[in-house]
C-alpha cells in the first residue's frame, strides 16, 4: 500500500507539472468542468489522499516489524532463562551451553545493533 499509494500521489501530480494550463484544460474539457481549477483541486485531494494512505501504511508496517521483534527478543529471553537453569542442574555441558547460547542470540541480533547505537549517542 505504501508504494502504491506513493505511486499514484506522483503520477496524480505529474499531468499537472509538466503539462501546465494546457492539461488541466484539456481534462477540463473532457470532464466538461466549469473550471480549470477545479481539476488542480481534484488532482491535488486526491494525491494528499494516496500520499496519507502511503504514510499510514508505513507507520503500520514498521509497528508490526515492532511487534515481532518483541515476540522474538521474549522467545529469546525464555530460551536463555531454559539454557540458564540446565547449566545450573548440571544438565548440559558448557560447550553444549555456549553452541546453544550463539544460536538463541542469533535470533535477537537487531539488539545488539539497538543498544551499540544508544550506547554511542549517549557517550
Amino acid at each position: 500500500m505504501s508504494v502504491i499509494g506513493s505511486a499514484l500521489a506522483a503520477a496524480l501530480t505529474v499531468g499537472p507539472a509538466a503539462g501546465g494550463t494546457k492539461f488541466t484544460e484539456g481534462v477540463q474539457a473532457l470532464l466538461s468542468l466549469d473550471d480549470d481549477s477545479t481539476v488542480w483541486r481534484i488532482l491535488c485531494l486526491v494525491a494528499v489522499l494516496c500520499s496519507l494512505t502511503a504514510a499510514v501504511s508505513t507507520g503500520l508496517s514498521n509497528s508490526h516489524e515492532l511487534a515481532s521483534r518483541v515476540s522474538a527478543a521474549e522467545a529469546c529471553s525464555a530460551e536463555l532463562e531454559g539454557l540458564a537453569g540446565a547449566l545450573a542442574f548440571g544438565h548440559l555441558h558448557p560447550e553444549d551451553a555456549v553452541r546453544l547460547y550463539q544460536q538463541y542470540i542469533a535470533k535477537v541480533a537487531f539488539i545488539d545493533d539497538a543498544l551499540t547505537r544508544s550506547s554511542t549517542s549517549v557517550g
